[in-house]
């Protein structure tokens, strides 16, 4: 941390002299200690689970722990939310900040969930403990997990009508919960008193100690067997060589800048859209993340502050640039990241943050993903790894009051971390995939639900023209619907995001996944239905799936965020979430493909003629004429270019290529310019292409089922001038510019960097 305050990490400067030293201990040490660490993260979390009986830790797996070295950097996490990992070396930089004047000693741990002292928002508690060996401090455990309720205006603490973090439930600076080995029961007292379900959190907040008491205990038993240097040895070279790894994956991509807006809509008081600009400039060994042209905080509870930042920048550059690479402090090493104090993804208190990270939080992992994905496009070694946005959105559903057991009740339903995957440019997206923040989702089984809460599900499914259209299709959207079961009445509250705006952004012409949906029906007539034997449904549509001609009652569609309401007998709640993004043009992905999926039900038919051009079964040839026809349609129904660079053929020599289309060629002059895939040259790889090409906004009747687009939104497709071919797919402000979403300043050298070579024209 510097001390100009528009850095949240970094500057990030190497020492290479210090990176490239030989491993301190031998790499058979080494690797025996690196995974008997991984070991005490899974045993952690194995501790915690066991004593929870909350459906969001114990079922649904909302929590990380991991172990930090002394000073507080993070060395071994466990696989489960990257949010919380990314999140607790904040934390304890608040915990050895406050309690600077003290001692730590052994036993005692801290307990701490204010945004603003590293938390990612109030309803993720961390316990904090500092290990021990031989008397001397040598590390930290930690573990932080979603609670069911910390009290506030809302079931579920995450209140739509919060302004300021006082309104939102109970919030604790780092305290001293556990001294010496004995718990502080005033403080355990005061916590307890604030709940709605205080009995599930004093499970899971042991839970949090028998996690840190299993890490001290294996750490005391491995320091035993290899010695505490050695140990902590290791630790260091994890770190070292995660941060060596990930700056050498940079040094073969090519210095620039990689851009992507990301947009949140609604903040709880108004249907306003907020802006998320990630501008990520790559410089030799380094990756400066830039989040200066943000909106400024909002009024409402959809902020974040600096834990959550930092956990949802890990959360998107993580999985995709530190693929095959340990998860540690050492990634974080190789990044800066600005973002000015008093923007929306670095708030001011004491703005209201309950929403942190299913708002802005998770707006902050796509839009940076989607950025590193175009970065990564541009190796024919990493290709692999850039593709649409998975999982665009989540919605927390939260529902409590009184259950079918007359005991206090409240959940929030994890069921939408079933989303779409993004496609990428060898495969299309899975359906059944978790999100960048989740390596190892879970989502609760039906019966468990039913059996906790007084819910009688209806269907959880997939829909089919859910994902995003492209060469490679985007994973399908997931939805579930349920009815009170056993209660008089419930009280329930939606946030979520993505309705009015889509994020799960296709890639490189690739079409968004649809958006999220939300409905109640009121006073259906679902209970004679069941009596009945019938279940009025409608799942080839996600925008209706239930059939209300049968079911009768009345239907509210519910904004992006939702202020609570009851529910009651025969009252429905059905919600769907994002697909993820398509890859490429759909115009160009193989007929087989487009008849494969019908067959399957992934798309319907129509979708098939409309935006793929095919009829499964007919004629490859009349395939080919009628999507010619279709680029020619897109063609006359565009704006020309604003720039234009005449009717030129490319003559460079290929050098790689920007997605499935765009090829970057080298000119006579060794100048690098923007060719499609067809021969006609766009521009200098300085200027912006899009530019140069021509460009077509889509109107409503013109967007996919399922899309639907703010009155302050549009989506502008970029084409080529020459084929009609669809090289981008953008959704933005209407008064904003195009996107200015790459600039090369200087290409990798490939006889030092290899994994940058030139392109073959047609491939990909």
């Amino acid at each position: 941390m510097t001390d100009n305050t528009d850095y949240v990490l970094g500057p990030a400067i190497a020492d290479w002299e210090v990176l490239k030293k030989p491993l301190a201990v031998d790499p058979v040490t080494f690797e025996i200690i690196r995974h008997k660490l991984a070991a005490i993260n899974e045993e952690q979390a194995l501790a915690l689970k066991a004593v929870s009986v909350s459906p969001i830790v114990a079922g649904a797996g909302d929590f990380n722990n991991a172990l930090f070295t002394a000073d507080g950097r993070l060395a071994s996490m466990g696989p489960q939310v990257v949010f919380h990992s990314g999140a607790m070396p904040v934390i304890l930089r608040h915990v050895m900040a406050d309690f600077a004047d003290e001692e730590f000693a052994e036993g005692d741990m801290y307990i701490v969930n204010d945004p603003y002292k590293g938390t990612v928002h109030h309803p993720d508690v961390s316990i904090m403990a500092p290990l021990f060996f031989q008397g001397r401090l040598v590390a930290w455990a930690g573990v932080t997990a979603h609670q069911v309720d910390m009290g506030g205006m809302a079931v579920g603490s995450v209140s739509v009508r919060a302004t300021e973090k006082q309104q939102e439930g109970l919030m604790m600076p780092p305290m001293r919960i556990v001294e010496k080995g004995k718990l502080r029961k005033d403080i355990w007292r005061m916590i307890m008193n604030m709940p709605r379900q205080p009995q599930m959190v004093g499970l899971d907040l042991s839970g949090f100690i028998a996690s840190n008491v299993v890490a001290r205990d294996r750490l005391t038993e491995l320091m035993e067997q290899y010695g505490a240097d050695t140990v902590l040895t290791v630790m260091e070279e994890l770190i070292r060589y995660s941060e060596r790894k990930t700056r050498e994956h940079l040094q073969t991509l090519p210095d620039g800048e990689v851009r992507t807006c990301g947009y949140l809509d609604h903040d709880g008081r108004e249907n306003k859209v907020y802006r998320t600009d990630v501008r990520i400039i790559k410089k030799g060994d380094r990756l400066t993340i830039d989040m200066s042209d943000s909106s400024p905080q909002a009024s409402g509870y959809i902020n974040c502050t600096e834990g959550c930042l930092v956990g949802a920048i890990f959360g998107g550059v993580a999985p995709l640039l530190g693929s095959g690479i340990p998860w540690n402090q050492g990634i974080l090493n190789s990044i800066e990241v600005i973002a000015p104090k008093g923007l929306i993804c670095n708030a001011i208190a004491p703005a209201a943050t309950g929403a942190a990270t299913i708002g802005q939080g998770w707006v902050i992992t796509l839009t940076t993903a989607h950025a590193i994905s175009k970065l990564l496009a541009l190796s024919e070694e990493s290709r692999k790894h850039s593709q649409g946005v998975t999982h665009g959105t989540m919605a927390a559903l939260f529902t409590g009051d009184t259950n079918q057991h007359g005991e206090p009740f409240g959940n929030q339903l994890i069921d939408a971390q079933v989303g779409g995957g993004g496609a990428n440019p060898f495969a299309d997206g899975l359906d059944q995939t978790g999100c960048f923040v989740s390596p190892r989702p879970h989502i609760p089984n039906i019966e468990y639900n039913e059996i906790h809460s007084p819910m009688l599900f209806l269907y959880r499914s997939f829909f089919p023209d859910t994902g995003g259209d492209g060469e490679q299709r985007g994973g399908r959207a997931a939805g579930t619907a349920w009815t009170p079961h056993g209660v008089e009445r419930l009280r329930c509250s939606l946030t979520s995001h993505g309705v009015e705006v889509p994020i799960s952004y296709g890639q490189f012409g690739g079409f968004p996944g649809v958006c999220s949906n939300a409905m109640i029906i009121h006073e259906s007539d679902i209970r004679s239905k069941y009596a009945q034997g019938e279940l009025p449904l409608k799942l080839e549509d996600v925008l209706a799936p239930i059939d209300l001609d049968k079911l009768g009652g009345q239907p509210q569609v519910l904004a992006a965020k939702q202020d609570e309401l009851p529910l009651f007998p025969g009252d429905i709640v059905q919600y769907t979430w994002q697909g993820g993004g398509g890859y490429g043009d759909p115009l160009q992905r193989a007929p087989e493909a487009v008849a494969a999926d019908v067959a399957a039900g992934y798309i319907s038919a129509r979708r098939a003629l409309d935006v793929y051009g095919v009829v499964p079964g007919e004629d490859t040839g009349k395939t080919g004429s009628r999507r010619k026809r279709m680029r020619q349609h897109r063609l006359a129904n565009a704006h020309p270019p604003s720039r234009t660079s005449g009717n030129q053929r490319g003559t460079g020599a290929p050098l790689s290529r920007f997605g499935a289309g765009l090829i970057l060629a080298h000119t006579k002059t060794e100048e690098l310019q923007f060719e499609c895939e067809c021969g006609h040259i766009f521009c200098s790889a300085r200027d912006n292409w899009k530019d140069h090409a021509a460009y077509h906004s889509l109107e409503s009747d013109e967007l996919p089922a399922g899309i639907r687009l703010h009155e302050t939104m549009e989506l502008v497709g970029y084409l080529c001038p020459a084929c009609g071919r669809q090289h981008s797919l953008d959704v933005k402000q209407k008064d904003a510019a195009p996107l200015h979403d790459l600039k090369i300043t200087r290409w990798a050298d490939r006889e030092e960097h290899p994994a940058v070579i030139p392109a073959k024209a047609g491939t990909q």
